[in-house]
């Protein structure tokens, strides 16, 4: 027994349009996952540096906590910019409470890196003095 289905054009637009930002969807999802920076462990963070080309001490790091603004401040808005350009976005993160892993960059640098929810979700170089210049860190995935 065969069935046969018929569809006018406009019908197999519709199907085909619908089909189309299925698919559009499910890319930008998969997208925001595969952007998703794993800083979950000590290891993890050490890799993710070493794939930006930032070699850091295994063992020596601090960690402090830290809240997001909620309204950012003329610095902070200065600070996410330079996030912004880096890949990173802290206005997503309004608010929230955030870890962040300081690691000695030689003896004039550090490397904060900043982690919610075990994701990086910024970070910056900075030079260890008052009006040392900070530098944002490229996004990448490993």
């Amino acid at each position: 027994m065969k069935i046969y289905l018929t569809l006018s054009k406009k019908s197999l637009a519709v199907i085909l349009a619908a089909l189309l930002i299925v698919i559009i969807l499910c890319a930008q999802y998969m997208s925001s996952l595969a952007s998703e920076i794993d800083g979950s462990t000590h290891y993890k963070r050490i890799t993710y540096l070493k794939s930006v080309k930032l070699f850091v001490s295994d063992s020596d790091f601090l960690k402090k906590d830290i809240i997001i603004p909620k309204k950012f401040s003329p610095f902070f808005e200065q600070y996410n910019n330079l996030q912004k350009k880096s890949g990173f976005d802290l206005k997503k993160h309004k608010g929230k409470s955030a870890t962040v892993y300081s690691y000695p960059l030689g003896s004039s640098q550090t490397v904060n890196l900043i982690v919610i929810e075990g994701e990086i979700i910024g970070g910056d170089v900075s030079e260890n003095k008052a009006d040392g210049e900070i530098k944002g860190l490229i996004k990448g995935t490993l």
